[in-house]
């Protein structure tokens, strides 16, 4: 009885040794599913101003990696950067520059850049339409 005891205990500690660990760093994977997480934050503004008649704003703090719009905000994964540029148009707010989807579905019109693990990828946001559009850099 003992003897079992000690080899599963032996097993279990092999196990606990050669177990992989996760690894917490930034993938380009990960840039790239928070490049598309903000793309449908700015695609769902659009569509809100369309349906409502309301102006709404998707504001960007690329200081604290925070997207907001109509719906849930992003918060990107730690490690990834962002670029966020807009026209003198756009409002900003509490410090923060906004992007405003018009009830017709144009915008003020901007460029979000995302960048971590050696990839980055833009998001634009074209003024006269309000086409959401994704391209790797």
């Amino acid at each position: 009885m003992l003897d079992l005891v000690l080899t599963l205990a032996v097993i279990a500690l092999a196990a606990y040794v050669l177990m992989p660990v996760p690894s917490n760093s930034l993938s380009q994977n990960d840039v790239k599913a928070d490049a598309v997480r903000a793309a449908a934050i700015f695609r769902q503004a659009r569509t809100d101003a369309i349906r409502s008649r309301a102006s709404i704003d998707v504001v960007v703090d690329a200081m604290e990696g925070l997207i907001e719009g109509s719906g849930e905000p992003l918060q990107v994964h730690e490690g990834i950067r962002l670029v966020w540029s807009t026209s003198n148009q756009c409002p900003v707010d509490a410090g923060r520059r906004a992007l405003r989807f018009l009830p017709d579905g144009r915008s003020c019109g901007g460029v979000l850049t995302l960048a971590g693990a050696g990839y980055a990828t833009r998001l634009r946001v074209d003024w006269l339409t309000g086409r959401v559009e994704l391209a790797s850099q």
